[in-house]
């Protein structure tokens, strides 16, 4: 069973995909911890329903053709496959590739050192705990 389906526990419900303009992210089956690698803190718990959503362009160009959990997670598996290739090792010891195919959940610490629009990512985060979904697009960067 892929990272995905693990944290979901199950394949896209609803049987048809997201609605255009959105994508589905797995959510933790109560609150969230800081997953933001460049924030300081230690891994900070976010309570459900709170939190940022940092969503990287990077995230945006791999999951628009892969818009469901289901496809994300084909998607990892031949990325994992790929590199595994390359390398030329076991595909067990390639790394992860949930950076860029999930968006990050944070703390304020970390959305403020990001310098993104802190209330377009806390209502992407709000969106994204309702419902699963997260919009196909990257988060803006704070105004000056």
């Amino acid at each position: 069973m892929g990272i995905f389906n693990k944290l979901l526990g199950r394949q896209n419900p609803a049987g048809g995909g997201p609605p255009p303009g959105f994508f589905e992210v797995p959510r933790p089956p109560g609150d969230g911890l800081c997953s933001d690698d460049q924030c300081p803190c230690p891994e900070n718990l976010i309570p459900r329903g709170t939190g940022y959503v940092f969503i990287s362009q990077d995230v945006v160009n791999n999951r628009r053709n892969a818009r469901s959990v289901a496809e994300a997670q084909v998607l990892a598996d031949r990325m994992q496959q790929e590199m595994s290739r390359r390398l030329g090792v076991p595909a067990v010891f390639v790394a992860s590739f949930k950076n860029v195919l999930t968006p990050v959940l944070m703390c304020e610490q970390g959305a403020r050192l990001r310098g993104i629009d802190l209330a377009v990512a806390a209502a992407d985060a709000k969106h994204w705990w309702e419902t699963g979904l997260v919009p196909l697009r990257a988060t803006p960067m704070a105004r000056k």
